[in-house]
């Protein structure tokens, strides 16, 4: 043995910079903003995601560092997700556009099924002309079943997507009526 073991180890990488987190409620495991939520307990996952959430705004400028040293002690030491929600309620911030992402998404969804299906279907009536004119005549028009059974989805998604433009609705807690105290 020339020499220690871990001499043809690889040197070290440097540290890569974090990218920037995209804040968002859904990085939770559950959503911590329904007053349900807030007493279940935290996962690890979600204490990480609130502890990057806090120091992303602190790379943004948004915290100091005393600020964020502080939200994230905190962070880390919480129990429950509804100790998690003011550390990081007031860091999401909520774009202009977001509200149109989901619709904008439908929108290129249709877009795309729509090319899809008008491309098949010239593919389809092609394949059918060639046969019919090698056949001497016109043969069963069978790219009606393809094209209506592909077609339906399509369909059945348009009228679907029809309400993305209004709010989530807001469901409501059930609560039990009274006297049922399940204790």
């Amino acid at each position: 043995m020339a020499g220690p073991q871990w001499e043809n180890l690889p040197e070290p990488r440097q540290e890569r910079p974090v990218p920037s987190l995209r804040a968002g409620w859904q990085g939770f495991t559950v959503d911590p903003r329904p007053p349900a939520n807030q007493g279940l307990r935290a996962a690890d996952a979600d204490r990480d995601y609130a502890t990057r959430l806090v120091e992303q705004a602190r790379l943004d400028g948004r915290l100091t560092v005393a600020e964020a040293d502080e939200r994230a002690g905190r962070a880390s030491g919480s129990r429950t997700l509804g100790e998690l929600l003011p550390l990081v309620g007031d860091l999401m911030a909520v774009s202009a556009d977001a509200s149109f992402a989901h619709r904008d998404r439908g929108r290129r969804f249709m877009r795309g099924g729509a090319m899809g299906w008008v491309g098949l279907a010239l593919l389809f009536n092609a394949i059918w002309i060639m046969t019919s004119l090698s056949a001497g005549r016109p043969a069963y028009y069978w790219p009606m079943w393809p094209l209506f059974f592909m077609g339906l989805p399509l369909v059945m998604s348009m009228f679907a997507n029809r309400g993305q433009g209004q709010p989530p609705r807001q469901e409501q807690p059930r609560q039990l009526p009274p006297g049922d105290d399940l204790r």
